[in-house]
C-alpha cells in the first residue's frame, strides 16, 4: 500500500536523491551493490527505497516502446468543455494507452499509444477515442524513433554513484532475437508488477532455469525492447513543471538535432514523428514556469528548428501504466501486457 501523504520537495534529502539515482542507473542491481554505491548497508538502502515507494515519492516502471513490431504514436484529443476528466477516466483504463496527460493549448489530452501493430493502433483510435461522445477532435502521429525517454533521466543534484551495475550473468551469443521474441512479453509482465522481481520468479513464468531467465532479462534490457526507469512525482523533484514542444526540423538535420536535444539535462523525452506537421516532439522539465520561454528561445537560437506549437503539462492521469488522481496520488496500475491489475 502507498501512503496517501506524499513526500514534498523539501523532504527529499540528498541521500534520497543518491538512492534514486543509483536505482535509475541499475534498477535491478542487488541491494548490497546499491548500498555500497551510496555508502550505506543493504538493509538500509532497501528500507529507504520502501519508504519512498510507500509514500508515492518514487516508483519503478517497466515498459516497451521499441520491441519488434510495436507501433508507438501520439494521439491529441480535444474534448467538450468540462468533460476532460471524464474522458481521461475512461481512456486511462485501456492497457495499450501507456500514458495520458492533460495539457494546455490546442489539445486537452495527449495519449501515448503503444500498439502491437498499425492495424491495432488505428482500431484503438477509432473505437476507444473517436467514438467517445465528449471527444470533438482527434489528431495522431507516429513515433518513428525514440531518441530519449524517461529511463535516461537522473535525479537532479544527486552525487555520483559510480560502481552501480547489473548483477545478471553475461549474455550468450545464442540468445538471439528469434528466441527472445517469444519471451519478452512474459518478462515485461513480471517487471511491470515489480521492477526488482527475483530471477527465480521470472524463471517460473518462462518455464526455464534461473540462469536462463537472468540471461533473457539482460538481453531484452540490453536490446532496449524493455525499458526500466525510476520515476519521481513532479511534486517532489526540483523540476515541478513540464513543457511539451512540437518542432519542425529540416529532414537532413533531424537526427543531429534530436541527438543534441536528447542529451540535455532538462530533456525528458525526444521523439521523431511522422504523419503530422511536426517531425520532432520534445518534453522538457522546468524548475519554474517562467523558464518555458527561455528554454524555447535557447533551442531556437542554438539549433536549426522552428517551434510549431507548445503546451504545459497540467496533469498525468496515467504515467507509464501507473494511475494518479486529481491530487497526484497513486491509484493503481494497468498492465500493458495484461494481467488484470487495475
Amino acid at each position: 500500500m502507498r501512503s496517501a501523504t506524499p513526500i514534498h520537495p523539501h523532504d527529499l534529502s540528498d541521500s534520497d536523491l543518491s538512492l534514486i539515482t543509483a536505482l535509475q542507473q541499475a534498477p535491478r542491481a542487488s541491494w548490497a551493490r546499491i548500498g555500497r554505491a551510496i555508502g550505506v548497508s543493504a538493509p538500509t538502502a532497501r528500507r529507504r527505497w520502501e519508504t519512498l515507494a510507500a509514500a508515492g515519492a518514487a516508483w519503478s516502471s517497466a515498459y516497451a516502446v521499441t520491441a519488434p513490431g510495436l507501433v508507438t504514436g501520439l494521439v491529441e484529443i480535444r474534448c467538450r468543455p468540462g468533460t476532460v476528466d471524464e474522458v481521461a477516466a475512461q481512456l486511462r483504463t485501456e492497457p495499450k494507452f501507456l500514458s495520458l496527460t492533460g495539457m494546455t493549448g490546442e489539445r486537452d489530452l495527449v495519449v501515448t499509444i503503444v500498439a502491437d501493430d498499425m492495424e491495432q493502433f488505428r482500431r484503438l483510435i477509432q473505437s476507444r477515442v473517436a467514438t467517445h461522445e465528449a471527444v470533438t477532435g482527434v489528431r495522431s502521429t507516429i513515433v518513428t524513433r525514440m531518441f530519449s525517454e524517461g529511463s535516461r533521466w537522473r535525479a537532479v543534484g544527486s552525487p555520483e554513484t559510480a560502481g552501480v551495475g547489473d548483477d545478471s550473468d553475461a549474455a550468450r551469443p545464442d540468445d538471439d532475437a528469434h528466441s527472445l521474441a517469444a519471451q519478452w512479453r512474459p518478462v515485461l509482465r513480471a517487471l511491470e508488477a515489480d521492477g526488482r522481481v527475483a530471477p527465480a520468479d521470472i524463471a517460473r513464468e518462462l518455464g526455464v532455469s534461473e540462469a536462463h531467465a537472468r540471461r533473457v532479462v539482460r538481453r531484452v534490457l540490453e536490446r532496449g525492447w524493455i525499458k526500466q526507469r525510476i520515476d519521481v512525482s513532479l511534486e517532489q523533484t526540483m523540476w515541478p513543471h513540464a513543457l511539451a514542444l512540437w518542432l519542425v526540423v529540416p529532414a537532413g538535420r533531424l537526427e543531429a538535432t534530436a541527438s543534441e536535444i536528447a542529451v540535455m539535462p532538462m530533456t525528458r523525452m525526444c521523439a521523431a514523428l511522422a504523419g503530422g506537421a511536426s517531425n520532432l516532439y520534445v518534453i522538457v522539465w522546468l524548475r519554474d514556469l517562467a523558464e518555458a520561454t527561455a528554454v524555447e528561445a535557447e533551442l531556437a537560437r542554438s539549433l536549426e528548428l522552428r517551434v510549431l506549437d507548445r503546451a504545459i503539462l497540467l496533469h498525468y492521469y496515467k504515467r507509464v501504466g501507473h494511475l494518479f488522481d486529481e491530487r497526484n496520488r497513486y491509484e493503481g496500475r494497468v498492465s500493458w501486457v495484461g494481467d488484470g491489475t487495475g
